[in-house]
């Protein structure tokens, strides 16, 4: 039976990581490496980890935790745990989100029969707190949507912007993972999207996996118009760095020169 390196990405997680880490300790797939990384929380994050780890000893394969000296983004957090991890296959999660028992047997299943294929599962959205995520519930079919069409469709849409909601899929083969070198850490505020394109760029398609598997949890705070900028600027970054290059090789040349002036005009403005 292969095994499975669950990553869970921990930032100031302090009050949501236990029920995360108790959803993966109930895993109905036996063979399961875990592996907490923490990327610099200002809270009791790694304190909360460690007694975690301390209290479930032997509950499965293996558990490890990695820690860093200084934040360096979830792209350098991911591969902090990649230099640890053994596994056959990566899952990613982050320390506010949990699964359902079956989740990881449900995602290895779908990979040992498509093999060329990376697994989009439906995700439950919840809040602690009330909130209205109709306009992040829609972007979830679409995603669903996405994941039902064939290669060259999904690719094309791909390159034209991110389709993939993160909590949903994050499931790979970790030789594909290596293959591409591991997470691009010059995306320092997104890790999904700029792995995405390079994994479907070496012919991997997304097919669906109709349950929900995740449960993604919605914050209520709104991003504020300087963070709006920085993530905009990090994409303009992963367009004039990746994704030009692989629509003029997709045949979409016209489309990557309409979207250069686009992120010219990004360029030029400053955050506040």
């Amino acid at each position: 039976m292969k095994l499975v390196s669950v990553v869970v990405l921990s930032y100031r997680s302090a009050e949501t990581m236990i029920e995360t880490l108790d959803s993966i300790k109930s895993q109905t797939y036996p063979n399961i490496e875990l592996i907490i990384t923490d990327d610099c929380s200002p809270d009791e994050s790694v304190e909360v980890a460690k007694r975690w780890i301390d209290a479930n000893q032997g509950c499965l394969t293996a558990i490890k935790l990695v820690t860093a000296e200084q934040n360096t983004g979830i792209p350098g957090n991911i591969n902090r745990a990649l230099e640890q991890a053994t596994g056959d296959y990566l899952k990613l999660i982050a320390a506010d989100d949990y699964m359902t028992e079956d989740a990881i047997q449900e995602y290895v299943s779908f990979c040992e029969q498509n093999p060329k294929a990376i697994p989009i599962a439906k995700v439950h959205l919840f809040a602690d707190e009330e909130a209205d995520f109709s306009d992040v519930q829609g972007y979830c079919d679409r995603c669903y949507a996405f994941a039902k069409k064939d290669y060259k469709e999904q690719y094309e849409m791909l390159l034209m912007q991110n389709r993939i909601v993160a909590p949903s899929g994050s499931f790979y083969p970790m030789q594909l993972i290596r293959e591409c070198g591991g997470y691009d850490e010059h995306y320092r505020w997104f890790e999904d999207y700029p792995m995405n394109l390079k994994v479907m760029h070496k012919g991997y398609r997304c097919g669906l996996i109709d349950k929900e598997l995740v449960y993604y949890r919605m914050s209520a705070k709104s991003i504020t118009s300087s963070q709006q900028l920085r993530l905009k600027k990090t994409e303009m970054t992963l367009f004039f760095r990746q994704k030009f290059w692989y629509m003029w090789e997709a045949g979409m040349g016209w489309e990557a020169v309409k979207q250069m002036k686009y992120w010219i005009k990004i360029a030029r403005m400053k955050e506040a």
